[in-house]
């Protein structure tokens, strides 16, 4: 692919912006699509050392480096971190090695907006903000890196799809900095014993869905925060570990039957299907759950 052609691709898929190429790589420019959902994520060089200035942007972009280098200043500030995340109302300037490459994730402002309402119990008094430099070493950053070196890769499973995006979308909102504050704030009277039974039929009965804590706040009839403290004071549990817990134990029942009846289905099958996107964080659970990888439940007869 030609730089130009790339040029029109970003422009399009992406957002206005102004190139300037100084140096061309022999290699080529080279876009890959990795998931188009909620999010969308890609990975994308300009096959050139390059200087881009954005504007207009309507959503928030990550970008994660996976080979070379850049430098990065948002509104005139030099930003000093590899990992980054730019927004609406900001203006970017990149400047990118010949030989970057670079995954780049495409976080909608709705749905950034619409997690945010759930944690400050209404919506924003404002756009969302955040700081640009994303943290390597934190809850974010981390998985961000995972998922930039191939370690955590997008599923094909709808559900295991919408669990990561889920994921990603809480991490972003609850652990990285911004003009908001969706830290710990009182919720009120916890969810009684009514609202937490609705809670946990919810999940039960959707454990094969794609499941937010929005969707289990809703099916409760109380708020987010409610839900969190009520999970806390009455089960030392929170929604989202509750609905884990009965997907592994969804996924023992599916291997036990499959060692019985001989079915070729793999742990990875059954893993994907219950929506664990990350196999070994998946067996470490359920050996730690039920005492065994869950390759030998498989093998298991009776």
């Amino acid at each position: 692919m030609l730089v130009d052609e790339m040029y029109e691709l970003v422009t399009r898929h992406f957002a206005p912006h102004r190139l300037k190429v100084r140096e061309l790589s022999p290699d080529g420019a080279r876009y890959r699509p990795l998931h188009q959902g909620t999010l969308t994520m890609q990975t994308l060089a300009y096959g050139a050392e390059i200087n881009v200035g954005v504007w207009d942007l309507e959503d928030f972009y990550i970008h994660v480096p996976i080979r070379g280098h850049g430098r990065l200043s948002v509104d005139r500030r030099e930003v000093c971190a590899p990992i980054t995340v730019i927004g609406p109302g900001q203006r970017p300037v990149m400047n990118w090695s010949v030989d970057h490459e670079v995954l780049i994730v495409r976080v909608p402002q709705a749905q950034v907006e619409r997690t945010l309402a759930d944690y400050l119990s209404g919506p924003a008094a404002r756009v969302p903000v955040f700081e640009p430099e994303i943290e390597r070493d934190g809850p974010l950053g981390g998985a961000l890196r995972w998922l930039a070196a191939g370690a955590l890769p997008v599923p094909d499973s709808p559900m295991a799809a919408h669990h990561l995006e889920q994921f990603l979308l809480h991490t972003m909102v609850t652990s990285h900095a911004g003009n908001f504050s969706p830290g710990p704030a009182d919720p009120g009277p916890p969810a009684g014993q009514a609202a937490l039974r609705r809670a946990r039929r919810y999940c039960e009965d959707h454990a094969g869905e794609p499941v937010s804590l929005r969707d289990i706040a809703a099916a409760a009839r109380v708020g987010v925060r409610t839900l969190q403290a009520g999970f806390r004071r009455h089960m030392q549990t929170t929604p989202m570990a509750y609905l884990r817990e009965v997907r592994l134990a969804r996924a023992h029942a599916d291997l036990r039957e499959i060692a019985e009846t001989g079915a070729p289905t793999s742990v990875t099958d059954v893993a994907l299907r219950w929506g664990f996107t990350h196999l070994s964080r998946f067996a470490g659970e359920y050996r730690k759950r039920y005492g065994e990888p869950p390759s030998a439940t498989r093998r298991r007869i009776g």
